[in-house]
């Protein structure tokens, strides 16, 4: 198998060949896709994992198909954007909606049992990092879980309810 510079680039042109076959000419990832099966075939023989290295067509055929086949996975799985859509501004939220949120926030924690509301505030709010919460409340990792997923739970409960209200 010979890895050299004229080898890798009439390679390299054969796998345009097939990779444009396969997903189009007017793919703007056909350079990427080559790109990416040299690199998954190279760094393949250089572990040896090439069973038969006298006839490696083979092997290289389906590296570049498998890529294929994730490239148009993940296109599938990726929505496109219109380009004729607006896209629109993330703008800043006005401020009354920040001070109702915070009030709609604030009456929910005082809704919550102490420590619920203590460790959602020092985890959230304060910032602090749950090995420090951990030390504090004598809690392991396990326990700190399920107790702030119990937290949350019922934060959401009742904001929910406190949202319908105020709506």
């Amino acid at each position: 198998m010979d890895l050299s510079e004229p080898s890798l680039e009439r390679l390299r042109l054969k796998l345009r060949y097939k990779v444009l076959y396969h997903v189009g000419h007017n793919c703007a990832d056909v350079d990427d896709l080559v790109q990416e099966t040299l690199s998954r075939f190279i760094r393949a023989a250089q572990k040896d994992q090439i069973r038969n290295t006298d006839e490696f067509g083979a092997f290289i055929n389906g590296v570049c198909r498998n890529v294929i086949l994730e490239y148009r996975r993940r296109v599938k799985r990726e929505p496109t954007l219109d380009e004729d859509i607006e896209i629109p501004e993330v703008g800043v939220r006005p401020d009354a909606d920040i001070l109702e949120m915070r009030d709609a926030i604030d009456s929910v924690l005082a809704e919550l049992a102490d420590r619920d509301r203590a460790i959602l505030r020092e985890l959230y709010l304060d910032g602090k990092e749950k090995d420090e919460i951990c030390v504090e409340w004598k809690m392991s990792d396990a326990q700190f879980r399920v107790v702030l997923f119990r937290a949350k739970e019922r934060f959401r409960k009742v904001y929910a309810g406190e949202v319908k209200q105020r709506d």
